[in-house]
């Protein structure tokens, strides 16, 4: 039977309608794995290619040749830019101003034939930590209000370059999705006294239906009204509102949940095409008690319709709970 779920954490509904099918558009079980070059000289993220680089922001240096793990670019073709232009007041009738931001490309990885799924402890946790300092760096920018962190895996979810690489947009406004959810917390903090985020961790890891893996700092599960077939959320099990907030210590125990999630997902889903996105506080809320980030993975496996564009409600036509227990089964590792 369908059902109608809220989302504690954001007010928003999903309809859960396994019924219509599980896994649609799912490539068949047995696809061969992409084979991919430890070096592309096509690739503008591999070592050697600088000179297609429009800059190069921040590396992580390593000893071994090519000498950096991870590298941050700016994005050649950036969505939001730092300008000093004055605003204006509209366009025509319409409200507009420019555009400003920033947008940077974090190359995850030298080799041209690295996935965050398959490396190894030490180089997850130095891409992690690319994550939270720049975070850290483009929020402390005077009129920065949010920063989206995010990485598209596949070409079905928009990635444009195989080469393993996440992006970072940083905004003077705070996007709509964002604000309707610090919103919705506020609300729910000031009902209730506690942070929605922290209350439904406390049932997932009761119950324990959609709780897939978990270890001293982190979950792994999937959301009770989950937007997406195999949706998975990466959450601290302390409540930090901010990935700047995320400690030293928390930083391995993250990358390690980080990877063998992608793990049981290419294990349990035919490794299909994922984005993930950090949701974390804009810098109002930067240390707020009704905010509590999370790294939430979106499979693309069902496709949205007429229906979700017209109601902005999704379908999932797969079950929360039997997602979850395939990616317990399923073997992601150390």
């Amino acid at each position: 039977m369908s059902e109608l779920r809220q989302d504690r954490t954001t007010g928003g509904w999903v309809i859960i309608a396994p019924k219509r099918g599980r896994r649609p558009h799912m490539p068949e079980p047995g696809e061969p794995p992409r084979q991919r070059p430890r070096f592309d000289l096509s690739c503008p993220f591999c070592p050697g290619r600088e000179a297609q680089l429009p800059g190069i922001v921040a590396e992580t240096k390593a000893p071994a040749p090519p000498g950096w793990s991870v590298r941050v670019v700016p994005n050649k073709f950036p969505a939001l830019e730092m300008r000093q232009d004055t605003p204006t007041s509209g366009c025509g009738d319409h409200l507009a101003t420019p555009g400003r931001g920033a947008h940077e490309v974090i190359i995850e990885s030298p080799w041209h034939d690295a996935e965050l799924a398959t490396m190894s402890a030490p180089e997850l946790s130095a891409v992690a930590d690319v994550y939270r300092q720049r975070s850290r760096t483009l929020l402390a920018r005077d009129g920065i209000e949010a920063v989206i962190l995010f990485h598209n895996h596949g070409r079905g979810a928009g990635a444009s370059l195989v080469h393993a690489h996440a992006q970072v947009i940083a905004l003077d406004i705070v996007p709509s999705r964002v604000a309707a959810m610090s919103d919705w917390c506020k609300r729910y903090y000031s009902e209730h006294q506690s942070c929605a985020t922290c209350d439904e961790l406390a049932i997932e890891c009761k119950s324990a239906k959609r709780l897939v893996d978990e270890n001293e700092h982190f979950v792994a599960l999937v959301p009770f009204a989950a937007e997406h077939p195999f949706e998975l959320w990466i959450v601290p099990k302390e409540h930090q509102a901010s990935l700047t907030a995320l400690g030293d210590h928390e930083l391995p125990a993250f990358a390690e949940l980080l990877g063998r999630s992608l793990r049981r997902l290419q294990a349990a889903a035919n490794d299909p095409p994922y984005n993930f996105v950090i949701d974390t506080a804009p810098s109002r809320d930067i240390a707020a008690p009704h905010l509590h980030w999370r790294l939430r993975i979106a499979p693309d496996i069902a496709i949205w319709g007429g229906f979700e564009l017209g109601a902005g409600l999704p379908i999932n036509p797969s079950s929360p709970e039997d997602d979850a227990h395939l990616l317990r089964a399923v073997d992601a590792g150390p």
